[in-house]
């Protein structure tokens, strides 16, 4: 069992064996009082991380809880560049289900990606990049109180 965030971020640096990066923070929305719009809030808690939210500024993704589910067992799970399974894959359920659980039953979901699941593979197949890295996403998540993300990155280099 995760105990806290420090927990679920050290698990995710030791595990996720990619070779790629993992993003995962959380912060309350307090910091963001000044703003009038999630989508100002996004921004400013993406450029605080030194990722690149002009890149996709207006093309976020709204997905409901079950598919960001989805998108975080499969990047906690595979090597996005490769569909090599990771370290992490027997921890996906409780590492995704962590993370979800941080936020308010009526929380906001985004991605950046379109996913497959043809032939039983769930898979990204398209994306608006928030990084230099060769693939990119994840799910950010927005609620009254909290904002979050956990993002990963590979390269097929």
């Amino acid at each position: 069992m995760i105990k806290n965030h420090e927990e679920l971020y050290e698990l995710l640096l030791a595990k996720r064996n990619s070779g790629g990066s993992v993003t995962c923070s959380f912060k309350d929305m307090n910091q963001f009082v000044s703003t009038t719009t999630n989508e100002i809030a996004i921004e400013r808690f993406l450029k605080e991380l030194g990722l690149k939210p002009k890149r996709i500024k207006g093309d976020w993704k709204q997905i409901d809880q079950s598919m960001a589910k989805k998108i975080l067992e499969y990047i906690l799970s595979m090597d996005m560049a490769y569909d090599i399974e990771l370290e992490t894959k027997p921890l996906a359920n409780m590492l995704s289900n962590y993370f979800l659980n941080e936020f308010l039953s009526n929380a906001i979901y985004y991605t950046n990606g379109y996913f497959d699941e043809d032939d039983g593979f769930f898979k990204l197949r398209a994306w608006r990049s928030i990084t230099d890295s060769t693939f990119d996403t994840g799910v950010l998540v927005i609620d009254k109180n909290n904002i979050g993300i956990l993002w990963a990155e590979d390269n097929d280099w």
